[in-house]
């Protein structure tokens, strides 16, 4: 790598399979989620060929986008 560049990460995001606690259904999320947010859903497994590679920011990434503020909240 040369000298100065930062390396990102790649993140991996699928879609997930789980079981409803209160119907006992199985079912698929919406979204890919990462397997730290997917800890919530119950039995939770991945779905093969759903799997997604993101790239996350580096920690010191600084926002660009100007910060927008509410309408009449002078």
């Amino acid at each position: 790598m040369p000298e100065g560049e930062k390396s990102t990460r790649a993140i991996e995001f699928w879609r997930w399979r789980y079981r409803d606690p209160k119907s006992g259904n199985i079912m698929r999320t919406m979204f890919q989620l990462t397997a730290d947010e997917a800890g919530s859903f119950p039995e939770a497994k991945r779905i093969e060929g759903s799997m997604v590679l993101r790239e996350a920011e580096p920690p010191d990434f600084q926002e660009t986008i100007p910060q927008i503020g509410r309408l009449g909240s002078d």
